[in-house]
């Protein structure tokens, strides 16, 4: 019986912290878009001094983001608390999303710095197995079984969706003569 509601209870929440997994990686991968931004001259230079910060310099740079984004998170109640509740999630999402993708460029920027402080560096390893350990238990999951399959089955599809649209733009547009 005990090994049944294991059961029971682990694959739930392995599909739930697949999901997590997923989501979370996802947003911190939309760094790159802020990378691309670092190479306008005005970012570069942004960046440039955020790579020179000291250590604890650096780790004050990551209340950055959840100071500024505080009053965009209070509107977003406002607007719920006002009868605009899609407004006010859409803000929500749209703060989330930023702030991420914000904080992974920083920790990018920073990381050198960042794991020059000792209980940081302690805790950026912990974290990391725990990461490991997560995507191990997902990867050999049914779950992450039927998530390969279903991946290795579409993979292609965005890219051949892409190219279709290419195409078809190409075709509608008037040839000059």
């Amino acid at each position: 019986m005990r090994r049944f509601s294991k059961r029971v209870i682990t694959y739930p929440l392995l599909v739930v912290a697949g999901v997590v997994l997923l989501v979370e990686e996802a947003l911190w991968r939309l760094s790159g878009l802020l990378a691309l931004l670092g190479k306008l001259p005005v970012f570069h230079a942004i960046e440039e001094w955020i790579r020179r910060v000291p250590p604890w310099g650096a780790l004050a740079l990551f209340g950055i983001p959840s100071v500024a984004l505080a009053p965009i998170k209070f509107l977003a109640l406002y607007w719920m608390a006002g009868g605009h509740p899609v407004l006010g999630i859409g803000t929500i999402i749209t703060a989330k999303v930023t702030g991420t993708a914000v904080v992974a460029r920083l920790f990018q920027l920073t990381q050198p710095q960042l794991l020059t402080i000792g209980w940081f560096r302690w805790s950026y390893e912990k974290i990391m197995a725990l990461r490991a350990a997560a995507y191990g238990l997902w990867w050999n999951s049914a779950a992450g079984r039927m998530w390969r399959r279903i991946r290795e089955r579409n993979r292609g599809w965005v890219r051949r969706r892409w190219d279709a649209v290419r195409a078809r733009s190409r075709a509608q547009r008037p040839r000059e003569s």
